[in-house]
């Protein structure tokens, strides 16, 4: 007799793949992480298949795992694109939402795409760029919502603040007093307002050594050894001989003229995601 996935476990399964483990699909689900855990267990049971395996101190998809996962998203799409042809959808419309490069690399784009799953009547484009576009995009109405940094005081609500760290090559050589090489984005630019803010304070001679519209760009340059540059602070950040950079402002920015109930749901969807990440404090 053939047995019957809860698509509950399925969906829990995919949290954990999407999100990078156990604990971080817990605080997506809204459940403790032992209540995940036995999710997992009676998936396991059910499949009468190892989902999961050790590898150091994280438990990461076997191949049968990775198996069951491929079926599980076919399976959650669909049971999704039922529930909402049957479910009335009170939204709809065109939404357009700018999010700035450092935050589009911290998987905001899977919670944008269970919001277009959840709202087929919503068609979303994102568009990914420098933050001082993204706020000239909305002042000139080009986009509904974006989400990028600002100094303090500028008129985005603010989320929080997000510290920066010093990102430099390895091997990181640098001969005071000759100036030390910056990989940048074009002005405007909050982080190299930061960077140069620090350097200046600390009397410490700097020159632009290379200037990218784009983020891959400027990590290239700083891993080839072109410069240093500045970027989201992560765990066990370091100095590197540096001065310490001030923290910067994570902002939304709101299209005036335009206040939908899509607009709203997509507001709050993306201050959840900030909040629950601990991007901005």
């Amino acid at each position: 007799m053939s047995k019957n996935l809860d698509i509950d476990l399925l969906r829990t399964l995919a949290a954990i793949a999407d999100f990078g483990g156990f604990s971080q699909a817990a605080k997506r689900l809204h459940r403790t992480q032992s209540a995940v855990s036995l999710q997992m267990k009676r998936l396991e049971e059910l499949s009468g298949k190892a989902l999961f395996r050790k590898a150091g101190r994280k438990r990461v998809l076997t191949e049968e795992g990775e198996l069951l996962l491929n079926y599980a998203r076919r399976i959650l799409n669909l049971n999704d694109e039922v529930a909402s042809m049957l479910r009335p959808d009170p939204l709809q419309g065109d939404l357009r939402l700018g999010i700035s490069q450092d935050i589009a690399d911290r998987g905001l784009a899977v919670i944008l795409a269970q919001f277009t799953r959840s709202h087929p009547a919503v068609r979303l484009d994102v568009v990914v760029d420098t933050s001082s576009r993204l706020v000239e995009a909305v002042d000139a109405e080009r986009l509904d919502l974006a989400v990028a940094f600002q100094d303090p005081g500028d008129h985005g609500d603010t989320l929080g603040l997000v510290p920066l760290q010093w990102i430099v090559p390895d091997p990181f050589i640098w001969q005071p007093p000759q100036p030390l090489p910056l990989a940048m984005f074009s002005t405007p630019c909050v982080f190299r307002s930061r960077v140069v803010s620090a350097l200046d304070q600390a009397g410490i001679p700097w020159r632009i050594a290379y200037t990218s519209p784009s983020l891959p760009g400027i990590l290239a340059a700083v891993e080839a050894g072109l410069g240093v540059t500045a970027r989201l602070a992560g765990a066990g950040s370091q100095t590197h001989g540096l001065p310490p950079l001030k923290a910067v402002e994570l902002a939304l920015y709101r299209n005036p003229v335009l206040h939908t109930d899509a607009v709203k749901a997509l507001e709050t969807i993306v201050r959840d995601y900030i909040r629950s990440e601990r991007i901005a404090a």
